[in-house]
């Protein structure tokens, strides 16, 4: 028989990002299945954990975990609480004659107990959580046991009997591994969008000043990923009314328009925040010299990237098109990683107010600034000029 032709494929770290958000949001999903009564949704938790925290066949290869992976790539230790297991030593004479101990819950982001510890994530996996006729069973072990017995994944034979046996065993109509399972899943949706809210949230500090508009769409900026349709986020302005265009890695577009006429006779103060919120929607709002003008919460989680630097930028013109007779000043421009809460925005928005009159870059009809992918200069075309003072 002829060998079988196989290629290997390298992801990207977008690629992975995105297939790691589209887990983040199976599970979600799940959870919210599995409390609306349809239980039989338990098998997907137990497939998708097994795939993104404990599958063997990750190991054999010497390739992470997906979760581990995205958490390296970030540069972020995934730490969480849990409850040791101090019983032979409290209680020594208990462990003869104990069928069942299920200890090492619960688990936790934040300390919950006075008891509890801090451990690694990757090290409460190979933990012993279950005692059970004398066999200790580790939190991997269980993950994958159910996995594959119960078509998580794939049906397997080969599962220990008692395993099979504990899995019978229910408290209040849920089986203690079941319980387990859903607390893994619990914390892992937990860390899974606050990993994604890592890369995804941003919020823009913009002090501008326009000059006059044309009848067409008006762009103050456009940045967009290089050999990419996908994830863009653009700021203009069309018969008076701001808009701000989003289309995430994924390709899902947003267009938001602020709906009322704006005053441009004055600098302006501008900021644009974009967040996943933990039940898995977005929100943007844009503030206008400090008052909120749009604050919307779309049902879908944009999964943006917030690494600006990343995208090319334009300034006084959008990507397709080239010249635009718009003319506009720009002072400042912040962008950061995180959406802050209201005390430091404040904070930056007051700090902004006393810069708004400082001066700034203008841009003249047909000119714009360029900021190719990974780098922060601005190259300016045409005739863009620097004014001091207002002047």
């Amino acid at each position: 028989m002829a060998a079988e032709n196989t290629i290997n494929i390298n992801k990207s770290n977008i690629e992975k990002l995105i297939e790691f958000f589209n887990a983040v949001r199976i599970i979600y999903d799940a959870r919210g299945l599995i409390n609306s009564g349809k239980y039989y949704q338990i098998a997907t938790l137990y497939g998708q954990l097994r795939a993104l925290l404990t599958d063997k066949t990750k190991e054999k290869k010497k390739e992470p975990k997906p979760l581990f992976d995205i958490a390296s790539i970030l540069g972020k230790e995934l730490n969480i609480y849990y409850m040791p297991n101090t019983i032979e030593q409290d209680l020594p004479f208990i462990q003869e004659g104990m069928l069942l101990h299920v200890h090492s819950l619960p688990i936790s982001l934040e300390k919950q107990l006075p008891n509890q510890v801090q451990i690694l994530l990757e090290e409460y996996l190979e933990t012993n959580i279950i005692t059970f006729k004398g066999k200790n069973y580790k939190t991997s072990e269980i993950i994958n046991s159910l996995s594959n017995k119960f078509g998580g994944s794939h049906y397997d034979t080969k599962v220990p009997r008692d395993l099979v046996e504990l899995a019978s065993i229910s408290i209040y109509n849920q089986t203690i591994l079941d319980n387990l399972v859903i607390q893994i899943a619990d914390l892992f949706i937990k860390i899974g969008i606050s990993l994604v809210k890592q890369v995804s949230d941003f919020e823009f500090f913009i002090v501008f000043q326009p000059k006059s508009f044309t009848s067409e769409e008006n762009y103050f900026f456009d940045y967009t990923l290089p050999n990419s349709h996908k994830s863009r986020i653009a700021l203009y302005c069309f018969q008076g009314k701001l808009r701000l265009h989003l289309c995430d890695l994924v390709g899902r577009a947003a267009n938001l328009e602020v709906e009322r006429l704006l005053d441009f006779k004055d600098p302006v103060v501008l900021n644009i925040s974009h967040k996943i919120t933990y039940d898995l929607k977005t929100e943007v709002k844009i503030g206008w010299n400090g008052i909120s003008v749009l604050d919307q919460c779309l049902p879908e989680p944009l999964l943006m990237l917030n690494e600006i630097h990343s995208y090319q930028g334009y300034f006084n013109r959008s990507l397709e098109r080239e010249y635009q007779e718009f003319e506009f000043g720009l002072s400042e421009l912040i962008v950061r990683g995180i959406v802050d809460d209201d005390v430091k925005r404040i904070e930056i928005l007051k700090y902004l107010f006393s810069k708004k009159r400082e001066g700034a870059v203008y841009y003249n009809k047909n000119s714009y600034g360029h900021s190719a992918p990974g780098q922060k200069d601005i190259k300016m075309v045409g005739n863009v000029i620097l004014k001091k003072n207002g002047a």
